[in-house]
Order: structure tokens, then C-alpha cells, then sequence
């Protein structure tokens, strides 16, 4: 029996138009969430703000900790999807985070699909684009993600502080010895000849073994070198079959020859020096993406996380997020002997999270706690939330993704400075000393860790800081001015009440004022935080000039993974001036890899130019190999290090001469330039003496202006005074700021003397300096004509030597002519501070 259709009934769906305002979406909304019974004023403002603005590609919303940023990313995504009428995908740190805004976003009545562990939950609201999918930046970027093909019109990052490490985490291959040890072991022995030709043999072959923990960074130039046999181990490996490996190998796959590859105990590393972000569908001029952070402060760590700036920043002004703490710094009492020993002291009896930087530091609190392992931190999390005191937890290395508020948790312990979270950012940090580049991603890190256990004004709890590197950071001006003004009051009420308490015990009964909600407590902390932060004199920054230069390095990661050579050129070159203005490790970083770039145009002389340059200036820079057209004559480190920087057969087959950038690199010793410029200039006459030299007040914010030390352990400890009026002594602060600094040098280098001079006119110290017998004054002029001698030393080895008789040529010179180290030094004209008369 037929049935005859009446197709004008079939029924239609109504198309009802859908708000596109955050805020009326909101007002729409179904809430359940007992606690929601409005939008607070900084999310109501930061949402018609965005909405304002909606149509551009990168807005960053900054909202304090505990402010409401998951409801507005929430009303943000949906409203993304009624307008689009796309898909729409918001991304979280990690899997908890991502159950966490799900269930949020029930509770406000936001319809939501979710993606994790390869399963989607109602798959359809996401696909028809009516709702938003959370899932993880983990899922978002891994090399084989299932969301590269869908019809995406924008991304939430929430905590887009925290992507930077994930980022990188999903562009780096880890060839683990556990797990590939075939391969590993492949790997470690390819580059054993390199590092057996360059010096460090018996470090890289104790490392391999298993007996030390020190990283080797393979250069790119010995990696295009190798690359046909590193290719065929890669291949042989079956990279793309090991769940390990197969996410990762998809991003790395044929650019492999471009990555830096770094080498440790456990495992070998391949990944890119800047992520590529901007390579990745998601950061097409098509799609729209709003960037969630509570730490946002510094624009160069946005920069080396999304290769781009944003185009807006929507910060409302509120005080939610705000919480009271107690911060407590132990080592500044003059009674604390060692500031975690009273730091466990403080804690024994409470319910306590400790922050380590590594699970190497998160020894000296094995008498409390043990680290969980890396694969259980959210079970141990979980269990930790609903324990009571005085449970004890330690998290290493973790700055996001764990929230502990209110009764969870009211005592945190941060416990050092936070260092690199992979291999790449650790051996720029620990062995380059890159840390002026990274400042902003550590006043993020530290800021992060200020928030775990606070959420809302209404939140209060307590907070130790101990390490000395973490100490030292924090009271340095510059550093200390990236942390939010709230959290700067914070830290000085609590430097204050460290210091002002009798003995260690009293910072217990501190504590018990805190947790204990003791009046007098209360009311000093509110007086003190209505006041302003003490800043004796203006904190001078160079983030525009440190963002300018993460800008430069994204291009030119993006330039370099796509093989257009040139323009990574051309990207570095006009950038290379700024880096050394951040620091010298920075350039030294950035002359490695612009070397690089030239050498994959074809131009090998100039970038082998560029890797001397590199090594150089920055000696854990690794070397290129010694050319076998130069004499192999065993000389001493520090003549090595200056062959290094001569410039062997570039006009000729046969030519050896001077650096290329040697008298206009000392030129300021003539007194001429500015006291920057003077500094620079002693910097470059140690380096081309051949010995390490650096500026750790420049490159680290400590330490004297310059630092020469040599193979043989003497160190100069150098403060330039050459802008001091003739008739002025040496003041007191002078005096006790060397005195700081050869202590300085004691504590972290190994050196067998160390000689305190000041570079200046030869005066006396004023009545109240006390001088130590050993502090030296040397006139900016004697230092000048050594310049002059070193001139004219390379300049006769460039003229009687070939590339086969350098070394010996060169050790000859120097030694005739007085430059070996330490006699150089010492055998310069000086006066003792303390009886000013020459020696």
C-alpha cells in the first residue's frame, strides 16, 4: 500500500536568532550554580570590552586569579559560536582543568562538549556548532590532533600563561634510553667524536653512561654534519609507531636537520629553538583566538609562547583575586642559620604544598615529603585536597593547573628559583645564563605559584619563600617590579616581619597569627596594604627591547621551518644589535643560529665567523671543530680560546687575521664612550685575551660589572667607576657593594683567588669605607694599553703564521709579549685602596 506524501507538512525548524553579546547570553542562561547570582563588575566590564573589540584576531583578557576568568571565556565561546556559526574550541592546561570548566559551565546553564582520552562527550553539539569544545592544548597541538580538519573559527586559551612549556612539550621528540635505548645509544655515540674534538669528552661520556646529570646541547652545525646517519637511526626507530613518539615525530618529521638536539642521561631531545606556532592552522588569519591570564605582565613571554603579540589587552581594574597572605622570608632573620631547616621547623605541625624548581631540590625536604611521581600528580593532588594537617605534598617543576584554595590548603612553601621546565629552556638558563631573557616567564611562574592556594578576597593564607636564588630575584628592583603591585606590598610587609621577629621560633607563632585570624594580625596587614610600595628609585626596564627581540626570534623560527634561509637571515641580522643589548648570552644565542641560517644559504666562511663569535662570547656555547688546516700544537686553553676568534683562510687559502670587530670592540677604552660602553669594552678585552668573561650585573641583575676568570681559577672581580668626578673617594657603598661582589663570586664559581679591583682614577677611599687590603683601583688607561698590546700581538701572529702554525705562532706571542692570564693582570700598574700608593 503506497503512502502519498504531503510534503508542504513536513515540519521546520525554527530559526531563532541566537544573542551574539556575551552578556545577554548570560542573562539567558539557566544557571544552577548556587553561587552565581550575577556577573561581578571586572567580568561584566572585560566582557564589553572583548565584545567591543570582538573581531580582532589575538585580545588578551587579564583577570586576577579567583576573578571569574572561566565564566567569561565560557560566554566568550559560546558567543563565538552564535556568531560564527562554527566550530569553537577552548583549551585548558591539563585534563582536571578541562572536567573542572565543564562542569562550571553547567552550572552557569552554557551547553559544552568536552574532548579528552580520544572520546568526545555529546560529539554532535560540537560538530552541528552549537556549543564550544573543552579539551587540552595537549589534544589542541599534538602532531596527529584530530581538530586540524575541522571548520574552526576560534580558540579560548585558558591560562595562556601556562601554554609556553606545553607548547614546546608537543615539538619535542624524546628519545628516552628507558624506553629507544638502541636508538639512544645510536644517538649519544654519533656525537662522542664532536665533543671528543672540542674538549669535554669525559663529562659527555660520564653523561651518556648514566653518571652525571649535565645536558649537552648538540650545535646545529654538527647536527647538519651528522645528519644522514642521525636520519637513518631516526627512520630505523619506527618513531611513528611508539605512542611515545608518534605525536611528537609528526611535527618534527623532515625538519629534523633544523631542531636542536640536546643530550643527557636519560634521553635525547630534538626540538625546534622557537616553536613554530604560527605554522599551525589554528593561527590563520581566519581564525580568532582570546588569550585568559592572570599573568600577563610582561608582553616577550606571549611573545615566545604565540609568536605574536596581542592586538588588544581587555584588563579591568578589580580587587577580586586579591587574597591576604603573610609572606614569610626566613633567611633574612639574623638568626636562621638555614632557611628550610626553619621552614620545616614552621610547617611540621600544618597542612603544607612546597614548590621545588626540580626533583633534585625537592631533596632537602625528604625529613617531610617525597615528590609523587610524574605520571601520578593528579591522583596525589586529589588525595592531598582532602587530607588534613599536617599532610604534606610537594609538586616539582609545576606552575599550573593545581588549585588548592580556601581550607584545602592555607600554608605554601616556594621553594627556589623556578628554572627550565625542558631540556632546551634548562640548558639556556642553567649553562647560558639566559635568565635576563626569561625574567618575565619567571615573575609568571612565581606569580602562578602565589595563586595555588588562593581564590577570592576573602581567601587568606600563608607563604615562605626560601632558596637563596629565589631570595636574591625577588629583591632585585627589576625583577621584583614584574610581580603585580598587590603581591609587591605582600612581599615587603612580609621582608618587614622576618626581619623584625626575635628568633626562628617566633616565625611559628607568625603563622598561627595568620591562620588563626589573630585582630592585631589582621588589622596591621590591612593598614600596610593601603600604603604604597617603597621604591627608592625608578625601576629602568628593557621589556620592549626583550619583547622585540622574542618577536625577531618567533619570525625567524617560523622563517627557518620553512626553509626560506634568507629571510631567517635577514630576520637576525636586524635583530642581533638588540640582543646584545638584553645581554651577551642572548646574542651570543642568536649569532649561533644566524651562523646557521648562513650556512644553509651557502655562505660557510661567515657562518663559521659566526660560530667562533658565539663560543667566544659565551663559552658554553659549543665550538666548531677545529679546522684541520690549523696546527694542532698543544697550547693552553686560554690560547685556544683565542685562536677561536682569529679568522683563518677567508681572504685567502693561506690568510690568518685579526677579529673582524676587535679594535672597534675596545674602543671605548680610551674613556671615551658612556659607562655601558666602558663595561662592554673590558668585557671584549677578556674576551679576546681568551678567557671568560661576562657581565653578571648586565646579564643576571648581581654581581660585579665585569668578570674575568681563567683555566688557571683567577678571577678579577671588576667594578667600573670611570664616570666618577676626579676629586670624589670611593664611597662607603662602593666599597661594601665590592666587598658583596667578591662574596658573590666565591659562592658560585670555582676559583682559586680572586683579585677586587675598581676601574678608575686612583683615589682614596672615603673615611667610612673599610677596604680589604687585597681591593685594587687600575686606571681605565692601563686597561687601554693592554688593548693596544693584544692589537698589536694578533696582528704580528697574523703576520707571521699559517693556518698549520697558529697555535704554536700564537703561544709564542702571547707569551712573549706578557698576555698569558694571570700575569697580564697582575702585571699591570695599580694602587691598594687601602694605602693608595702604587705597589
Amino acid at each position: 500500500m503506497s503512502f502519498d506524501i504531503d510534503f508542504s507538512k513536513i515540519p521546520t525548524h525554527s530559526r531563532q536568532t541566537k544573542p551574539t553579546h556575551p552578556i545577554d547570553i548570560f542573562q539567558a542562561s539557566a544557571v544552577t550554580d548556587k553561587s552565581i547570582n550575577d556577573l561581578w563588575l571586572a567580568q561584566g566590564d572585560a566582557l564589553r570590552k572583548w565584545h567591543e573589540h570582538r573581531n580582532d584576531k589575538d585580545v588578551a583578557v587579564v583577570l586576577n586569579t579567583g576573578a571569574g576568568k572561566t565564566l567569561v571565556g565560557l560566554l566568550i565561546a559560546q558567543s563565538l559560536v552564535h556568531e560564527t556559526q562554527r566550530q569553537v574550541v577552548y583549551a585548558c592546561s591539563s585534563i582536571q582543568l578541562v572536567e573542572q570548566t565543564a562542569d562550571k559551565a553547567r552550572g552557569y546553564g552554557l551547553p559544552i562538549t568536552t574532548y579528552y582520552g580520544s572520546e568526545f562527550s555529546l560529539d554532535g553539539q560540537y560538530q552541528r556548532a552549537e556549543a564550544p569544545c573543552v579539551t587540552t592544548y595537549q589534544a589542541l597541538f599534538n602532531g596527529k590532533t584530530r581538530f586540524a580538519s575541522d571548520d574552526i573559527s576560534a580558540v579560548i586559551f585558558d591560562d595562556a600563561h601556562a601554554a609556553e612549556h606545553i607548547l614546546r612539550d608537543q615539538f619535542s621528540l624524546n628519545i628516552t634510553r628507558r624506553d629507544m635505548g638502541e636508538a639512544y645509544s645510536q644517538i649519544a655515540a654519533l656525537f662522542q667524536p664532536y665533543h671528543q674534538s672540542v674538549g669535554p669528552a669525559t663529562s659527555y661520556a660520564e653523561a651518556i653512561s648514566g653518571g652525571s646529570s649535565r645536558l649537552f646541547w648538540v650545535p646545529p652545525f654538527e647536527v647538519r654534519r651528522n645528519f644522514e646517519e642521525l636520519r637513518h637511526i631516526l627512520l630505523a626507530a619506527n618513531l611513528g609507531q611508539h605512542r611515545e613518539t608518534m605525536f611528537s615525530w609528526e611535527h618534527i618529521r623532515d625538519h629534523e636537520d633544523l631542531c636542536c638536539l640536546l643530550i643527557s642521561s636519560s634521553e635525547v631531545t630534538l626540538t625546534p629553538s622557537t616553536v613554530p606556532v604560527s605554522t599551525l592552522p589554528y593561527f590563520s588569519q581566519d581564525v580568532r583566538r582570546v588569550y585568559l591570564s592572570a599573568t600577563l605582565r610582561a608582553p616577550d613571554a606571549f611573545v615566545r609562547a604565540f609568536g605574536r603579540e596581542p592586538e588588544r589587552f581587555v584588563s579591568p581594574s578589580t580587587t577580586v583575586g586579591e587574597c591576604e597572605r603573610m609572606i614569610l622570608v626566613p633567611s633574612l632573620n639574623a638568626n636562621v642559620d638555614d632557611d628550610v631547616d626553619s621552614a620545616i621547623d614552621v610547617i611540621k605541625d600544618k597542612k603544607a604544598l612546597i614548590s621545588v624548581p626540580t626533583y633534585l631540590r625537592s631533596g632537602k625536604w625528604s625529613p617531610i615529603a617525597a615528590p609523587p611521581s610524574r605520571t601520578n600528580v593528579p591522583e596525589a593532588v586529589s588525595a592531598f585536597r582532602e587530607a588534613a594537617a599536617p599532610e604534606k605534598m610537594i609538586l616539582a617543576a609545576r606552575y599550573d593547573g593545581i588549585d588548592l584554595p580556601g581550607d584545602t590548603c592555607r600554608v605554601l612553601v616556594i621553594d627556589d628559583l623556578p628554572t627550565g621546565l625542558g631540556p632546551l629552556e634548562r640548558f639556556q638558563w642553567e649553562w647560558l645564563n639566559m635568565q635576563n631573557s626569561f625574567r618575565s616567564t619567571v615573575a609568571s611562574r612565581i606569580v602562578q605559584s602565589f595563586g595555588r592556594i588562593s581564590r577570592g578576597m576573602s581567601d587568606h593564607g600563608v607563604v615562605i619563600l626560601t632558596g637563596r636564588k629565589l631570595v636574591e630575584w625577588i629583591q632585585l628592583p627589576r625583577n621584583r617590579f614584574l610581580l603585580p603591585t598587590f603581591i609587591r606590598r605582600q612581599i615587603e610587609i612580609g621582608e618587614n616581619l622576618s626581619n623584625y621577629v626575635k628568633n626562628p621560633t617566633d616565625l611559628i607563632t607568625a603563622v598561627d597569627a595568620c591562620l588563626s585570624r589573630d585582630e592585631k594580625w589582621v588589622e596591621s596587614y590591612n593598614d600596610r596594604m593601603r600604603g604604597d610600595v617603597s621604591e627608592s628609585d625608578p625601576v629602568e626596564l628593557d621589556t620592549d627591547k626583550v619583547k622585540e627581540v622574542a618577536l625577531a626570534e618567533a619570525m625567524f623560527g617560523e622563517a627557518l621551518w620553512r626553509r626560506d634561509f634568507q629571510r631567517a637571515v635577514s630576520i637576525l641580522q636586524n635583530a642581533l644589535d638588540a640582543a646584545f643589548e638584553i645581554s651577551q648570552s642572548t646574542g651570543a644565542w642568536l649569532t649561533l643560529w644566524l651562523g646557521f641560517a648562513l650556512e644553509m644559504t651557502g655562505d660557510t666562511e661567515i657562518a663559521n665567523e659566526h660560530y667562533r663569535k658565539a663560543h667566544a662570547i659565551q663559552r658554553n656555547v659549543p665550538r666548531p671543530r677545529r679546522d684541520p688546516a690549523i696546527g694542532t700544537v698543544a697550547v693552553s686553553e686560554q690560547v685556544v680560546n683565542v685562536q677561536q676568534q682569529m679568522r683563518v683562510g677567508q681572504s685567502s687559502p693561506s690568510a690568518v687575521e685579526i677579529p673582524k670587530m676587535l679594535i672597534k670592540d675596545l674602543i671605548a677604552l680610551n674613556g671615551s664612550g658612556s659607562a655601558p660602553q666602558t663595561e662592554e669594552a673590558l668585557r671584549c678585552l677578556g674576551q679576546y685575551l681568551g678567557l671568560d668573561s661576562t657581565r653578571p650585573d648586565k646579564e643576571l641583575g648581581m654581581g660585579p660589572d665585569v668578570l674575568w676568570i681563567g683555566g688557571n681559577g683567577y678571577a678579577v672581580c671588576m667594578e667600573a667607576k670611570t664616570d666618577k668626578q676626579s676629586a670624589s673617594p670611593y664611597r662607603k657603598d662602593y666599597v661594601g657593594q665590592l666587598h658583596n661582589h667578591v662574596q658573590w663570586v666565591k659562592d658560585r664559581y670555582d676559583v682559586s683567588e680572586i683579585i677586587p679591583v675598581f676601574v678608575g682614577p686612583l683615589l682614596p677611599a672615603s673615611e667610612q669605607a673599610s677596604p680589604s687590603p687585597d681591593m685594587k683601583v687600575v686606571e681605565l688607561g692601563q686597561f687601554e694599553r693592554l688593548g693596544q698590546r693584544l692589537v698589536s700581538a694578533l696582528r704580528d701572529v697574523a703576520g707571521q703564521a699559517i693556518p698549520l702554525s697558529l697555535s704554536q705562532v700564537l703561544d709564542e706571542v702571547m707569551k712573549q709579549r706578557g698576555l698569558m692570564y694571570p700575569q697580564v693582570i697582575l702585571s699591570m700598574e695599580m694602587s691598594t685602596l687601602q694605602e693608595n700608593s702604587p705597589q
